[in-house]
């Protein structure tokens, strides 16, 4: 999270991923809406009955052909959402990848994309999987983009048991069953397969030589306690830890543009958390749910001649969520968070001041500094929600949140309302508005790199469409517009005489909408073919000029489709067409200043050009079978089926010893297969 030299760690991931690009390369953009329709409210008795399956809307995710085993891959199937090569994560909307909040049971969670490739949960876990890309309700917060909430199942009340998985990119092991009559464990853990692919010393490309090889491991622990119908307790670990590393010589793409890239580029990073959930179910839907979180992250990277960062972040939390009927028409649900963050970093490291809106981070170049520090936080968050059936028909959720932080002083009251009208038993009308902030990047708030007074950003969402279902079939309609408000701006440090280096004044907007054909079951084939325009664009408080967003994207066009062939066979396939990514297009060179044998590009006008029409077809086919008597599900998948070269962006190709350059460019992986198979024992 240090502001490390521009594209480093992007740079170094995107190397490593050539020998994993299935999973961290652009995937597909749209699909069913299911978990933003608003149903009726319907207030009845409520049992403390485990919740140990995967729903049916999350199902219909997972079971998407060309996921490849990687559960929260999906998120790049949901409506609205794109990937971004720079972060390695999605972006919503129009806004940006860290613009968006991570949710696991309710409460914040470490990444659960992670920086290498794929996601950090066991897709047999998995239970519930929702996106709120906007104008979300008064129990979501931190975030101005989307909202990822991500939930686990129960453990079964079951004799011992659990599913082998063996794939090319990793193996897992899943337990699971009963300890008692009212107490139930599972334990998982997956480890990478890719450095058993690969040696030390392998070359990836020109100057680029692996050090450490990609490895991989995360685990999932729960352990639940049901006492009665009323009371539950749960107690969840989690733990994720990646490690990677190359060397850049001088005959390498960065070594030929910067002397300062040349040497050993390395990441190590970790997260471990540990949740304590207690559950209340009371009569008529009455609900009190107590939780205490401790989130532990690590990390840390280098690269260069000795530059490197560290960051340690502890956060400990503190939320109660009450949940109680006022009536037969309207139900009450109440909240508050308290925690505290504690971080402490190092680093030593030339610095760049630069934000995603700025076509040149090398113009902003600063000294090679050092520091060692720490910093503490507290924020306490209360909202309140009701969901009011003001007719059979017409159903009103309306409330608001407060959010306060005391390391910039920023509070927000923000108020939140969804309206959802079923004017036939077919067609529903849906609305939606409210006002959502974030805290600020720490790396660009940090005391002596930052702006100890940055403003948190903030942003003013509405949304508006439609649901109609029609025999098996169900069209979705969606409008949305965002405005966006105190977005960072980098300064340049020549004419920063305040050291201030970034300011809180960029403001933007994005608006679109979103066009889904659903074909439901029952019958032999089900998907759904989807459609998105957009726009998004940022304003310079300088200059007054309108730009494109770096991630803008005009149209998306999807297409999913799963088959079953036989009882034991079923085939999916998933199309993915997009416009392409905007860049700032590359118009000569000029000496480097600080290595005069060096060239560094030139940039024409910001987000001016755009890259080719982005396509691809993946198919998967999934056999259930059994081996050694027990049932056994074997995957056969083709990422990229007709081996499209999608361009992903340009680069200077400096060549000093010519006293020349040329302009290349990056291409997305090709045709790649990919098999795998499950045992359930």
């Amino acid at each position: 999270m240090m502001p490390a030299k521009p594209l480093l760690m992007p740079m170094l991931l995107s190397n490593l991923a050539v020998l994993s690009a299935m999973t961290s390369a652009q995937p597909t953009d749209t699909t069913p809406q299911h978990q933003q329709t608003v149903e009726r409210l319907t207030i009845s008795g409520r049992r403390n009955m485990p919740q140990t399956e995967v729903n049916e809307d999350t199902q219909k995710l997972l079971n998407i052909g060309g996921l490849m085993g990687d559960p929260i891959q999906a998120l790049y199937t949901l409506p609205g959402v794109v990937y971004d090569t720079t972060d390695s994560a999605p972006a919503v909307r129009g806004s940006s990848p860290r613009d968006n909040h991570f949710m696991l049971d309710g409460q914040r969670t470490g990444p659960l994309l992670n920086q290498l490739y794929g996601s950090a949960l066991n897709s047999e876990l998995l239970r519930d999987f929702t996106l709120y890309p906007a104008a979300f309700a008064a129990p979501f917060g931190h975030a101005t983009g989307a909202v990822f909430d991500v939930a686990l199942r129960d453990p079964k009340a079951q004799p011992l048991g659990g599913v082998i998985d063996l794939n090319m990119l990793r193996t897992s092991a899943l337990v699971e069953g009963s300890l008692s009559e009212n107490q139930s464990v599972y334990a998982a853990y997956r480890h990478s397969t890719l450095q058993y692919f690969t040696e030390k010393g392998e070359e990836l490309e020109d100057g680029e030589t692996i050090t450490k090889v990609p490895v991989l491991n995360d685990y999932q622990l729960r352990y639940q306690w049901r006492p009665g119908d009323q009371h539950k307790l749960t107690l969840t670990a989690l733990g994720v830890g990646e490690k990677a590393g190359i060397n850049l010589s001088e005959a390498s793409e960065a070594g030929r543009i910067d002397p300062d890239f040349i040497g050993d580029a390395y990441l190590n990073s970790n997260w471990h958390s540990q949740q304590l959930r207690y559950e209340y179910f009371g009569q008529q839907q009455q609900l009190l749910a107590i939780s205490l979180l401790q989130l532990n992250q690590r990390e840390q990277g280098g690269f260069g001649d000795n530059q490197f960062y560290q960051l340690n972040q502890n956060n400990t939390e503190l939320q109660i969520r009450w949940q109680q009927p006022l009536s037969s028409t309207v139900l009450l649900q109440t909240g508050a968070e308290a925690g505290r963050l504690n971080a402490d970093y190092r680093y030593d490291m030339i610095l760049y001041y630069c934000t995603d809106h700025q076509p040149d981070c090398e113009a902003n170049r600063g000294e090679r500094e050092q520091d060692d520090d720490r910093l503490s936080m507290q924020y306490q968050t209360l909202y309140i929600s009701a969901d009011w059936q003001l007719t059979p028909d017409l159903l009103w959720q309306f409330g608001s949140r407060y959010d306060h932080q005391d390391y910039t002083g920023d509070s927000l009251f923000a108020p939140r309302t969804h309206i959802s009208w079923f004017v036939t038993n077919k067609l529903e009308l849906v609305a939606s508005a409210g006002r959502h902030q974030q805290l600020a990047d720490i790396e660009k708030s940090l005391p002596k790199i930052g702006n100890r007074n940055l403003q948190s950003p903030r942003s003013d969402h509405y949304t508006a469409g439609l649901r109609y279902q029609f025999d098996s079939w169900r069209l979705l309609l969606d409008f949305y517009y965002k405005n966006m408000q105190r977005l960072p701006r980098a300064l340049n440090p020549a004419e920063d005489p305040e050291q201030l280096h970034y300011v809180s004044d960029v403001t933007g907007y994005s608006r679109g909408v979103e066009l889904m054909l659903e074909k439901e079951l029952p019958g032999n084939w089900s998907g759904w073919l989807a459609m998105s325009f957009s726009q998004s664009e940022r304003q310079d408080p300088v200059t007054k000029e309108n730009t494109p967003y770096r991630l803008d994207t005009p149209l998306v066009i999807h297409g999913v489709l799963n088959y079953k062939l036989s009882n034991d066979w079923t085939l999916g396939a998933v199309f993915t067409g997009r416009s392409g990514n905007l860049y700032s297009p590359i118009t000569g060179a000029k000496p480097n200043p600080y290595h005069p044998d060096y060239l560094l590009p030139v940039y024409g006008e910001l987000n001016s050009k755009r890259l080719p029409f982005y396509h691809r077809l993946d198919i998967e086919l999934r056999k259930q079978s059994t081996l050694f008597s027990r049932p056994a599900e074997y995957t056969i998948a083709v990422r990229n089926l007709y081996n499209r070269e999608n361009v992903t962006g340009y680069y200077l190709l400096n060549q000093p010893d010519q006293q020349s350059y040329s302009i290349k460019k990056d291409e997305d992986m090709g045709l790649f297969p990919y098999v795998g198979m499950k045992l359930w024992f």
